[in-house]
Order: C-alpha cells, then sequence, then structure tokens
C-alpha cells in the first residue's frame, strides 16, 4: 500500500510528513504530561512542607498548654492527659475521615484542581 501511494506521487514526501507529523504529537504529549506531573510533584512537596511545619507547631503548642494546664490544675501531669486525649480525639476523627473515604475524595478534588488550573494556565 505504501509503496502503490510512493510511486502514485512519486516521491516520499507524504509518509515523511505523516510520520512527523505523528512524531510530533507524541512529543507534545510527552511534554504536557511532564509538565503536569512536576505540577502536581511541587504541589505535593508543598503540602508535604506545609504539613511538617504546622505538626511542629502543633507539637510545641501542645506543650505550652501542657505545661500551662500543670500550673494551672497545680499538678505535674493532669496538663499532659488532658492535652493528649485532646489529640487522642483528633486521631480518632481522622481515622473516621478516612475509613469513610472522605479524606481520600477531598485529595482527589485537590490533584484534580491542580491538574486543572494548571492546565488552563498554560491554554492562555
Amino acid at each position: 500500500m505504501i509503496k502503490l501511494l510512493l510511486q502514485l506521487f512519486k516521491t516520499g514526501t507524504v509518509v515523511d510528513t505523516v510520520q512527523t507529523l505523528f512524531q510530533s504529537k507524541i512529543e507534545n504529549y510527552k511534554i504536557d504530561f511532564y509538565k503536569k506531573l512536576s505540577d502536581v510533584l511541587a504541589s505535593v512537596i508543598s503540602i508535604i512542607i506545609i504539613s511538617f511545619v504546622f505538626l511542629m507547631m502543633l507539637l510545641f503548642l501542645g506543650f505550652g498548654l501542657s505545661f500551662y494546664l500543670n500550673i494551672v490544675l497545680e499538678s505535674s501531669y493532669q496538663g499532659f492527659l488532658i492535652v493528649g486525649m485532646l489529640f487522642l480525639l483528633a486521631a480518632w476523627i481522622m481515622s473516621v475521615t478516612i475509613r469513610t473515604g472522605y479524606l481520600k475524595r477531598k485529595l482527589f478534588g485537590l490533584v484534580m484542581r491542580i491538574l486543572q488550573n494548571k492546565s488552563n494556565h498554560n491554554e492562555l
């Protein structure tokens, strides 16, 4: 079939043109994929950094609240117990949201928004 087309056109320019067009389309898809992947990775890394800073802040605030409650309650351990119970309640609420799939849906929505916003900015 290709030989027939080459005989009709007496040149290989049509095949070369189609092949070049096909290769350029593949390159465009690769570039778009790498852009989206880098956007997602950058967002994930920034979320990890923000989460780490937030957890460190929460740790020190927890210690501060524990020591403050120890002074107020005139005890050496009750403040730590109260703050520990607050953290236990927060962990229980997080485990419920993970088991129900709420957290997974929110994270999926966040990633999809990141991908859609970045691709919309690239088209402008």
